[in-house]
């Protein structure tokens, strides 16, 4: 009997071998969370039905094409664990092809009537099960009881949690064992964290670094966040907030927290998760340097992962289950940088390529960097998840923040205590004021004047609220500049490699002493370490504000409060759909004689006010919803939105979870010098080909951007896009060298 097809060596997958092999996988992956012989089961299930006689004669009929078998093979598997009462392992194995989906999918897999299910229980399920009781003893006489989590007085989350856990535990050991098969090599897993010797390296690499660099005026105090970080990580595994000032080193201090607590506490990896893929970039260098090994050879500690690339069967929709679906990362590093959308969309996702890294969360240290930045609506659902991975997966978490959001106000964490890292933070944060503000909300003057303004001054920074008013600012003060040098931009409408490049030469001249003007979207506020002595803010959430105010005199070098924050509310600027309600509720709080917006008293006020007023925890709202569809195992309404109107079609993207509720498209820019323009080409010959090398999307990662799907359905736009594979997109279109992909400046093309 064979479960997959020959592989370039010619040789079968023996059916016997890929269901022991995965459920040993699977056994494995589950350990760290106490449902190892659950997930043993549900991998010795997954494939039965493939016993199936006409399933293994159309293997073989369909072998020389490498075709797909078409027929069913889950449904086995399904109704074995409906037998014994094992209802989890009916939804993983249900959906370990097509993705985690609801009670009436499942039941569609019995047929559509008691004749069709008589047929299958006669047939092809008889079928299996004769072999099989032959061929694996095991799979009859070793049934796995249900945890007594899944009974009726059990939290309904977590059980929800439970079998997304078991889900990709299955997936995982799935793809892992056929990939293994179609290398011919045993299924790579990869060593969990050596945390005493990646602490060691990481100690002595700063160490290093710090007695090279120049000394500046914030050390004292970037040492202190370092030193009370690593205190905490001695305390016991839960929820920690690291509160300080922009500018103090939280993102080092929060990686000692991290590395120290795994090393004491036994955790397997360590995970950080930031709002925007610009700081994943930045992180991850900066991790880099101080974790992998000196040799180049050596196995890397640190895994970037932010691709959005989504590869999908023509026309079903469904994830490839063949070289498509084995390229999904499945975080198997000790020290993963990913993104919050990367992270959060894979715990309450459904699909194999979003939820194969799952059960790597569990025992780990996951650290939320500028958590500020998560979006409101869902923020009563990210807080029963971090109170389930807490509580249940034995996950620490860190929320780092200078503008740390009110999440304990938050019905799932009301009852959780969440240990200060630093303590007394508001006596600190007045300590490290290094910027004056000055605010113009009533004279409320154009965006024109205020670029005017801004270029007066030998080195500034301007941030405005929407990508428009970003590209027409850097454009007037390109044109104002006599040969517009120094003006530079940053916005989502550039590829990484590109604002990068921006970065780099922003860097640059501030330490040279050169005139730079940069003009930004939000993007640039969290975590970019730049310093400028001005910087000009377009009015918006005090949390926006405040972290414009971390790159200005982010050094201390001007002495405290030396340098200038000027907060203006254009008369013809625009606002996202969202900042209106922020911006009325923070003006209550924040302003001219009112606090400044890292004022930690004024912030504990304002965040609950907004959410009362935002109603994120009313009824009807998107996280009511999401919550009343987990209770139910509705995977499909969690992740792509409920039915708008029973016997529709239409779902609901507004009440799904979802990061970013408009639908993006990866597009690939041809950027850079000739070399970089070769290697982009040599990566789309190599995804091109006939054995498509998925490997290739990671070299592909700094030159891809994103749009919005319905601005690539324009007509003037489609015609400039080619596909590529999965979801990507190849821009043929023109891309400038100061703002990149161009487009009408429309807000709605891209996201901030």
């Amino acid at each position: 009997m064979w479960a997959h097809s020959k592989n370039r060596f010619g040789i079968r997958h023996r059916l016997e071998d890929h269901l022991r092999g995965t459920a040993e996988l699977a056994r494995r992956f589950a350990l760290p969370f106490g449902m190892g012989e659950l997930a043993w089961w549900a991998g010795l299930v997954h494939d039965g039905g493939k016993c199936w006689q006409d399933w293994q004669d159309k293997l073989l009929l369909v072998e020389p094409t490498n075709g797909r078998v078409g027929l069913d093979h889950k449904s086995f598997g399904v109704q074995l664990a409906r037998r014994h009462g094992l209802k989890p392992v009916e939804f993983a194995v249900a959906g370990h092809h097509g993705g985690l989906t609801n009670r009436g999918k499942v039941d569609d897999l019995f047929g559509e009537d008691d004749a069709y299910e008589q047929w299958l229980r006669r047939g092809p399920w008889a079928d299996a099960e004769r072999r099989l009781r032959v061929a694996m003893p095991e799979m009859f006489s070793r049934v796995p009881p249900l945890p007594g989590e899944f009974g009726a007085d059990g939290d309904k989350m977590v059980q929800e949690f439970l079998l997304r856990f078991l889900f990709s535990c299955l997936v995982d050991a799935d793809v892992l064992d056929t990939q293994a098969h179609r290398e011919n090599t045993a299924p790579r897993v990869g060593p969990d964290l050596d945390a005493p010797a990646v602490l060691e390296r990481f100690l002595t690499r700063r160490a290093d670094y710090l007695s090279k660099r120049p000394p500046g005026s914030m050390d004292a105090r970037r040492e202190r966040v370092f030193a009370v970080a690593m205190a905490a990580a001695e305390r016991a595994p839960g929820i920690f907030r690291l509160t300080a000032p922009t500018g103090t080193a939280k993102t080092i201090a929060a990686a000692g927290f991290a590395l120290k607590h795994a090393a004491l506490h036994g955790k397997r990896r360590v995970i950080v998760v930031v709002p925007f893929i610009t700081i994943t970039e930045q992180n991850a260098a900066v991790y880099r340097a101080l974790l992998d090994p000196d040799d180049p050879d050596g196995v890397p500690v640190v895994l970037e992962h932010h691709s959005h690339v989504e590869m999908t069967e023509p026309g079903t929709g469904d994830q490839h289950h063949s070289w498509q679906r084995l390229a999904a990362e499945n975080w198997d590093a000790p020290f993963v940088v990913t993104t919050t959308v990367q992270l959060f969309e894979s715990l309450f996702g459904r699909t194999q390529s979003r939820m194969r890294k799952l059960h790597r969360i569990a025992n780990s240290v996951l650290v939320l960097d500028e958590v500020q930045a998560l979006p409101h609506r869902l923020l009563p659902q990210i807080a029963d998840a971090l109170r389930i991975l807490s509580e249940r997966f034995g996950v620490t978490v860190v929320l780092s923040s200078a503008t740390q959001p009110a999440v304990h106000a938050l019905g799932p964490l009301k009852d959780l205590r969440a240990y200060e890292m630093l303590p007394e933070p508001a006596a600190f944060f007045a300590e490290c004021q290094r910027v004056r503000f000055e605010w113009r909300l009533d004279s409320k003057p154009a965006l024109g004047e205020m670029v005017t303004e801004a270029a007066v001054y030998p080195q500034a920074l301007m941030v405005v609220n929407t990508v428009r008013d970003a590209r027409t600012a850097f454009e007037q003060a390109r044109q104002d500049s006599p040969d517009g040098a120094g003006v530079l931009h940053l916005s989502t409408g550039m590829c990484p490699a590109h604002r990068q490049r921006v970065l780099a030469t922003v860097r640059r001249l501030l330490r040279h002493g050169e005139p730079v003007l940069l003009v930004s979207t939000s993007l640039v506020e969290a975590g970019v370490d730049l310093d400028f002595p001005v910087a000009f803010r377009a009015v918006g959430p005090p949390e926006s504000m405040a972290q414009v105010a971390g790159r200005c005199n982010r050094e201390g070098n001007l002495g405290d409060r030396g340098g200038l924050v000027v907060i203006f509310g254009p008369a013809d600027g625009g606002l996202p759909p969202s900042y209106p309600t922020q911006i009325h509720k923070a003006l209550v709080h924040f302003g001219p004689d009112k606090a400044e917006p890292e004022d930690q008293a004024a912030l504990a006020a304002y965040f609950p006010e907004l959410y009362r007023t935002l109603g994120i925890e009313d009824r009807g709202s998107p996280a009511k919803v999401i919550a009343s569809n987990r209770r139910k195992w509705d995977f499909i309404a969690v992740a792509d939105g409920p039915l708008k109107s029973p016997g529709g079609t239409q779902r609901d993207r507004e009440r799904a979870f979802r990061m970013i509720t408009d639908d993006t498209v990866p597009v690939l820019v041809p950027y850079g010098d000739a070399a970089a323009r070769r290697t982009v080409q040599q990566c789309l010959n190599r995804l091109r080909g006939p054995q498509p090398d998925m490997s290739t999307l990671r070299q592909l990662q700094p030159y891809i951007t994103t749009l919005r799907r319905r601005t690539t359905q324009r007509a003037d736009i489609a015609a400039n896009l080619d596909p590529v594979i999965g979801d990507l997109l190849l821009w043929r279109g023109d891309y400038d060298d100061g703002y990149g992909i161009v487009l009408e400046p429309r807000d709605e093309d891209y996201l901030l």
